[in-house]
């Protein structure tokens, strides 16, 4: 008895000790930015204003958050029955860049919610949202993450401005694919004055970019059984997003207080008893 009751003391001192020693292997592989453990090992968010600490460490983070809506991405068909034109100004993300080194090219998050693109057509717009098209119930945002530039040449070196041509290289999703493309741009820095101010506060980046994808290479093909594709809808679609981005930081962008204001209770660094990993409410 003696023996049996020393041995399953010794066991769970054994036991005991694994489990502290893996906890502590994983206490110390999490990134305090990102407690919770999405996929980005790094932190940030698909979209939104969220910051990746690893691609800020590229240069000057400029927001794209403009509330008045001037920013926008067309997306253009032109099949043999019709063109379609689709626009949206919902632009939100990020572009990090150094004026000082452009050769160090860009890192950042470009996304717009699907339902917010517009062809003019109320019912088009639903199919184009639907399971026959892109999905949007299921794949709600159409992303590009810029991972970095190349060929980078400068246009024009003002006194109150440099802009430069350059490829950016990155990962395009939609419906639930993702794929490496590189994607033509310019770029036009401009530090604030009294001029840029009328447009936004801050330093500002202007970014222009025109591509083409295939929708196939996307698994968008069309609702199954009707020869749309190809006659109606073109499976190349032409794509141009232009914006202006500050280094001003959103308001919604802090990410101690993600719903604004000082007594929401969505605010997780406002409470000690807050869930981290879920800071507005509920178990799940």
């Amino acid at each position: 008895m003696l023996v049996r009751t020393r041995w399953s003391l010794w066991l769970g001192i054994l036991v005991g000790a694994l489990a502290l020693s893996a906890g502590a292997v994983h206490a110390q592989g999490k990134n305090p930015c990102n407690p919770c453990g999405p996929k980005n090992p790094c932190g940030g968010k698909d979209g939104g204003t969220a910051v990746n600490p690893c691609h800020a460490k590229a240069g000057t983070v400029f927001y794209i958050a403009d509330p008045m809506g001037r920013n926008s991405a067309t997306f253009r068909s032109e099949a043999p029955l019709e063109d379609i034109v689709g626009t949206t100004t919902k632009i939100s993300g990020y572009v990090v860049f150094d004026p000082s080194d452009a050769d160090k090219g860009g890192r950042g998050i470009i996304s717009l919610p699907v339902a917010s693109i517009d062809t003019g057509i109320p019912s088009r717009d639903e199919h184009l949202q639907g399971p026959g098209w892109l999905d949007a119930k299921n794949n709600p945002k159409i992303s590009f993450e810029i991972e970095g530039a190349k060929n980078v040449k400068v246009v024009s070196d003002g006194s109150d401005h440099q802009t430069y041509d350059m490829q950016l290289v990155g990962t395009f999703s939609v419906h639930g694919k993702s794929k490496t493309i590189e994607v033509p741009a310019r770029i036009t820095y401009m530090a604030e004055s009294a001029i840029t101010k009328s447009k936004g506060p801050g330093d500002l980046l202007a970014g222009r970019a025109s591509f083409s994808i295939k929708l196939s290479d996307y698994g968008v093909t069309g609702p199954q059984g009707m020869k749309i594709m190809g006659l109606k809808v073109s499976d190349t679609l032409s794509i141009r997003i232009t914006f202006v981005a500050t280094t001003e930081k959103p308001e919604m962008a802090n990410p101690c207080n993600p719903c604004g204001g000082k007594k929401n209770p969505c605010n997780p660094c406002g409470g000690k008893k807050k869930n981290p990993c879920n800071p507005c409410g509920g178990r799940k």
